[in-house]
């Protein structure tokens, strides 16, 4: 089973052929890709405005959200040969591991049926025709620069590109070259017309006439990464072209005292291990820290104690995937200080995985400010006696904040919500619905 970690419209054909390595020096897959060349990117470029002027600007949009819907039905299926595939490559490639690989594919594609689009489009008006009469003068060309390796976030830059009638070209991240190419490639399956919109190539970052001639002919750019990769992909942008950047981004929990009943600790708790440890935490949306308040009837401490057991039973059925020495060491690192801090005496406590880095849960109490953790399922859990408290001590990382995962008692809901939205949170959602954003949501 050979797998393309590329797609290209009909007709155009690369200048040849290289071979690279993606994933951890000790779990790697070899994958054979175009040598791409500024010719190749021009050639592809031209070929997708041709598409979206003679296919892709023409078709009705439900025609598109239904040929979307029925790529995502067929990744639904466990014996569809994509889905396969990515089963198969992506745990070398990736470094996550196959279980969650094959529970996490489908997962984070459910909220792009076409039920979900659909209920996208409508939010945006209540007219099929006016949304056509509105696409018409949309983007042409639209240049999609990946970064990391969650799958979702492909999905949504590719489906958002065609919903607004434009041909995309995707560059892939090294740390996942393949789904993207596969996902088009699906597409491709479900309507030639749309997937002939589609292109997806890697190659290597830090090549600037490859990003130019990928990033000048679009009109509009949407690119992920750090700010040293945005500020160079900002270089190569025509005047006049939209750019929606996507930098680092971090989540937290909150959980209020009429939450913490005992005969609930378990199911609160076993939704919150699902947000931490779902795809390893890689994901804008999983929660670095989460905020306990006291005077429930259970203790933030107890629930620290029992969320260690809960991510234990999430390693179980889904263990965490590789990491490389630098991560692990990391991890390492802040159970060395956590079990510092224990052994003089301050208010915390250590639950970690035993004779691995597989988890760890590190309680403190006090007011202490969000800060980025090392991920790769390694959660804060800091007790509190008021949760009001929350917006100033998480209102430093403004700029950063994406998804808060708020559960507390429907009266304190509203002004606890708008609180953290004036601090800048962009998703307000339920503790164990943070890996659930909508079509429109994803990070």
């Amino acid at each position: 089973m050979d797998a393309n970690a590329f797609w290209l419209p009909a007709g155009i054909e690369p200048d040849g052929w290289i071979e690279a390595r993606f994933g951890m020096p000790d779990q790697s897959r070899r994958l054979t890709v175009p040598d791409v060349t500024p010719r190749l990117l021009s050639q592809t470029a031209k070929a997708l405005r041709e598409a979206r002027n003679v296919g892709l600007s023409q078709m009705p949009v439900t025609r598109i959200v239904e040929a979307i819907g029925a790529a995502v039905e067929r990744w639904l299926d466990p014996t569809y040969h994509l889905r396969q595939m990515a089963e198969a490559y992506l745990p070398e490639i990736t470094g996550y591991s196959q279980p969650m690989i094959r529970h996490g594919l489908p997962e984070l594609l459910r909220p792009f049926q076409q039920k979900g689009l659909e209920a996208l489009l409508h939010a945006a008006s209540d007219d099929p025709l006016t949304r056509d009469h509105d696409l018409a003068d949309g983007p042409r060309l639209t240049s999609i620069i990946l970064a990391g390796n969650i799958p979702a976030v492909a999905v949504e830059s590719i489906v958002h590109a065609l919903l607004l009638k434009s041909s995309a070209l995707v560059k892939g991240s090294s740390r996942d070259p393949l789904f993207p190419a596969l996902f088009a490639q699906s597409i491709a399956e479900a309507d030639a017309d749309i997937g002939a919109a589609l292109a997806v190539l890697w190659w290597k970052g830090g090549s600037p006439a490859l990003d130019a001639a990928a990033i000048a002919p679009a009109d509009a750019v949407v690119c992920y990464g750090d700010s040293r990769s945005i500020q160079g992909v900002k270089a190569h942008v025509s005047e006049g072209s939209t750019v929606m950047v996507y930098g680092p981004r971090i989540s937290f929990g909150v959980i209020g005292r009429e939450m913490l009943a005992p005969h609930s600790l378990g199911a609160l708790a076993d939704c919150a291990a699902w947000d931490v440890s779902f795809f390893d935490q890689q994901g804008c949306v999983s929660p670095h820290a989460i905020y306990v308040e006291e005077g429930g009837e259970t203790t933030s401490a107890a629930f620290a104690a029992r969320l260690a057991l809960a991510m234990q039973a999430f390693d179980d059925r889904y263990p965490r995937g590789k990491l490389s020495p630098s991560d692990a060491a990391a991890i390492q690192d802040l159970r060395g200080r956590w079990a510092a801090r224990q052994a003089a005496g301050q208010p915390v406590a250590l639950y970690a995985s035993q004779g691995s880095t597989a988890w760890t849960v590190a309680f403190e109490a006090g007011p202490h400010k969000l800060t980025p953790g090392c991920l790769n399922r390694t959660v804060r859990v800091i007790g509190l006696d008021d949760l009001n408290l929350v917006p100033d001590l998480v209102s430093q990382l403004s700029e950063y904040l994406h998804t808060a995962g708020l559960t507390v008692g429907p009266e304190r809901m509203p002004m606890l919500q708008a609180a953290l939205e004036a601090v800048g949170v962009t998703r307000v959602c339920a503790i164990g619905r943070m890996q659930y954003p909508s079509a429109g949501s994803t990070g």
